[in-house]
């Protein structure tokens, strides 16, 4: 193996660099949507609960919104391959304490707000616990995400 020149250098140093900002757009481009669309599913989910009487109909339209979702994320993880977030240098046990700490609040937090909204006198109290977590789930995503160091310098 040959060292390289200084030159070679320099230009294997800005393809990566171009790189990183290309994976980086991508990801900003494809966020948007893939939030949009599970945020529209997650109301739907909870809303067809108010509107679907029997159970069975609930469970199986359940799934098939539960399906699509997993799709979504699946679909998006395909397309945009590249791993856009920095490789850390060793073990961080406190950053991953950190982020299961945020995630399991925020996962109780909105479990307790659907069980009170669901033994609120509501009139439609799933459609209101769908309302909520299609808001607030893009943005716990979001606060993840934020937590997470990129490969790109992006905050």
């Amino acid at each position: 193996m040959t060292t390289p020149t200084p030159d070679d250098a320099a230009v294997a140093v800005a393809e990566v660099a171009a790189a990183r900002g290309a994976v980086g757009a991508a990801t900003h481009r494809s966020l948007p949507v893939v939030l949009a669309a599970t945020s529209v599913l997650t109301f739907l989910d909870f809303a067809v609960k108010d509107e679907i009487a029997g159970p069975r109909r609930r469970a199986a339209a359940t799934v098939l919104i539960q399906t699509a979702i997993a799709g979504i994320g699946l679909l998006d993880a395909r397309a945009g391959q590249v791993n856009p977030y920095a490789v850390a240098t060793g073990p961080e046990p406190a950053r991953g304490a950190r982020l299961a700490a945020v995630g399991l609040g925020w996962y109780a937090a909105e479990r307790l707000a659907v069980h009170l909204l669901r033994r609120s006198s509501l009139t439609r109290p799933n459609t209101v616990a769908g309302l909520l977590l299609a808001v607030t789930r893009p943005a716990g995503t979001l606060v993840t995400l934020r937590m997470l160091p990129r490969a790109d310098g992006r905050a």
